[in-house]
This record gives structure tokens, sequence and C-alpha cells, in this order.
């Protein structure tokens, strides 16, 4: 009987980003921390976001400045000037703690209490170090969390700040932005998926500008079809050196039996390429500017102005201020005031443009 089907000799090289975007999970391994992330690595994850993707980090540096605003003061005896022997600044803390906020949705402060039990120094921890246990009562410091073993990486571990007690030299003051779980959320989850698209957008033009093998193309083995084994083997050679936004291209490749055994190369022209990653660009930046409810022009982006003018300017830094920077202002304060056991232990003066925006002292 006459084998009637048709082989098709082309396969289509394509990627599921959903599978290479990490996932903020929650596990229990075989730690006695909390594992952050499936492979415990997701803050490094988002402080990597933090660095390529431009446009949110030009907003979570932004939003920092107008935290700290034009000036910060402690007004606790004995940290006016600094708050440990370092020489740190409370207003350097403040920014630095609002920093992580806005990348994890959580910051850490180490508290340092002297031999009678007062509060002694204050240091500011990097949030993508510290793991914690399921009830944030203790605390893991560690600057690479891959090693297999923890004892053997220079892990220190901290008791989690408790007011009343006076007899722990050294605790983690620890503050989420979600109570349900053990690690935070980031503000911007939501636009997870705009900072990749950003980001693989940026890598794409690098890459057309250093290999000029920009748009699609179909490469043609024309020398007979080989096995599905050796169709395989080629097709990932050629995905790992060609495809990918790191390598400005989607590749398909087919397999035929003519033209004396040459291999072809032919460009697939994509109509309005250049108009679709324009598009795609501007709609991963304002899904990203949305996550934190803020616009471009706050942030010195005049690129979609359009008769914008002082007022609405002014109007619009108002709201922003009032329902973005006060709350993490606020967040910050109450923070400080716990550990000193007191209120109105810090003063933070708004940030003012050119004196339109006028605010009272967040206390």
């Amino acid at each position: 009987m006459e084998n009637k089907n048709i082989q098709l000799a082309f396969a289509a090289i394509n990627k599921d980003w959903d599978e290479l975007i990490p996932q903020l999970t929650e596990m229990d391994g075989t730690k006695d921390y909390v594992l952050y992330g499936k492979d415990n690595q997701y803050p490094e994850y988002l402080y990597g976001l933090y660095n390529d993707v431009s446009t949110l980090k030009t907003i979570i540096e932004g939003i920092s400045d107008y935290v700290v605003g034009n000036d910060v003061k402690c007004n606790i005896k004995g940290f006016e000037m600094q708050i440990n022997t370092k020489g740190d600044t409370l207003r350097e803390l403040v920014r630095l703690c609002a920093r992580d906020y806005l990348i994890y949705g959580g910051f850490a402060i180490q508290v340092i209490r002297n031999k009678v039990g007062d509060v002694r120094e204050l240091y500011y921890m990097d949030f993508r170090y510290i793991r914690s246990s399921k009830k944030n009562d203790i605390f893991w410091y560690s600057e690479d969390f891959t090693k297999k073993y923890v004892r053997g990486n220079k892990t220190v571990v901290y008791p989690k700040f408790i007011p009343e007690a006076k007899d722990v030299a050294s605790s983690i003051l620890y503050v989420s932005n979600n109570k349900s779980t053990t690690y935070p959320i980031p503000r911007y989850s939501g636009a997870i998926k705009a900072c990749e698209m950003e980001r693989a957008i940026d890598t794409y033009h690098l890459s057309s500008i250093e290999n000029g093998f920009g748009g699609s193309y179909i490469i043609n083995f024309l020398n007979g079809i080989p096995t599905d084994e050796v169709k395989a083997e080629i097709e990932k050679n050629v995905n790992e050196k060609f495809c990918g936004a790191s390598n400005a291209g989607r590749v398909l490749i087919n397999f035929g039996n003519s033209k004396d055994n040459a291999t072809t190369l032919e460009r697939l022209d994509t109509e309005d390429f250049g108009e679709k990653y324009k598009a795609a660009a501007e709609r991963a930046k304002n899904q990203i500017f949305t996550s934190f409810r803020a616009i471009p022009t706050l942030f010195a982006d005049l690129s979609a102005t359009t008769g914008f003018n002082s007022q609405e300017f002014t109007e619009s830094f108002k709201v922003f201020n009032r329902t973005v920077c006060k709350p993490i202002q606020q967040t910050i304060c109450d923070s400080i005031d716990r550990i000193f056991g007191t209120g109105n232990s810090v003063n933070i003066t708004p940030f003012s443009l050119d004196d339109m925006v006028k605010e009272d002292v967040v206390e």
C-alpha cells in the first residue's frame, strides 16, 4: 500500500519565556531557613532586573531620592551626626532602606546594643543577602547562598529584634510589605514580564549592532533529510549560537534534497519590524511605570510630554508624593521609632520642586 503520509522537514525554534522567568516561591529545604525562590536566588534575580532594566532603575532611584527628601534628621541623642562607628548617616540608611523596599518589598536593619541594653549602633543590611525562618524570628546573612553548606559559607545568624530584649547584643529588624508570607512581594510583581521585555529588547538591539544578524532567517540544508536525532542536534547547535534576544534573530531550519546539496540562508522580511519593537518597548515602559503609580514626567522623562505644564506637574507630584513616597517614609520612620522605643525619632523634610510643592514634615 502506498504511504500517503507527508513528512514536513522544517522546524521552528522558539523559547517559552514564562519558563525562563524565576518565580517567587517559598520552599522548606534542607536548611533551617525558608528558600527564597526555587533556587534560593530570587532576590539576585530582582537585583539583576534593577541593574539591567533602565526604566525600573530610574523609577527606584527616583523614588528613593524623593523618600529622603531635602533632609533627614535624627532626634535621638548621639545619633544626630552618624549612626555607627563606620560613620554612616541616618539619611544614607533611610535611602538604602527605601531602595530595598522598592526592589524586594522589604528591608532590614541591624541593631547593636551596648552592655546596659541601650541601642548603640544601626547598620543597613542588604536584603539580598538575608534569609529568614518561616516565622521571621531568626535570620541568616550571607553574601553567597549558592554554597551547599551554610557553615562553610561565612553565614551569620541573627535573632529578631525585640524592643524588650535588652540583653541581645545584635539583632535584625526585618520589615516586609506582606505579612502573610515569609518573604515580601515586590511592588512591580505584576510588571515582571514587562521588565523582561525591556531587557530583551535592549539585548536584541545591542546584538543586532554587534552581529549584524537582525530580522528572521531560514537556513536550508539541502544535502538530504537527516534522521530525527541529527535534526535535533543541528537545531540545538543553531539555537545556542544564533537564537534568542542575545543573538538578535529567530531561525527557521529547513532540510531538503536539492540544489546540489548546498546550504542556503534566506532572510524572512518582517512587516513593520521596527514599529513593532517600538510599540513593545513603549508598552513595557508604561506597564513598569503603572506598577509604581508613576508617570514618566516625574522622573525627568520628557519623551511623551505633550502640553504638560508646570501646574499639572506640581499636582501630579503632590498625588504621587502622598500615595507612594509618604507611605514608604512612614514605614521607615515607624521602624526606627520602634528601635528607639519612642515617637518622632526621625524627621524627613519633604523634597520640593522650586518650592512649588510644600508638604507637612513626616514624623
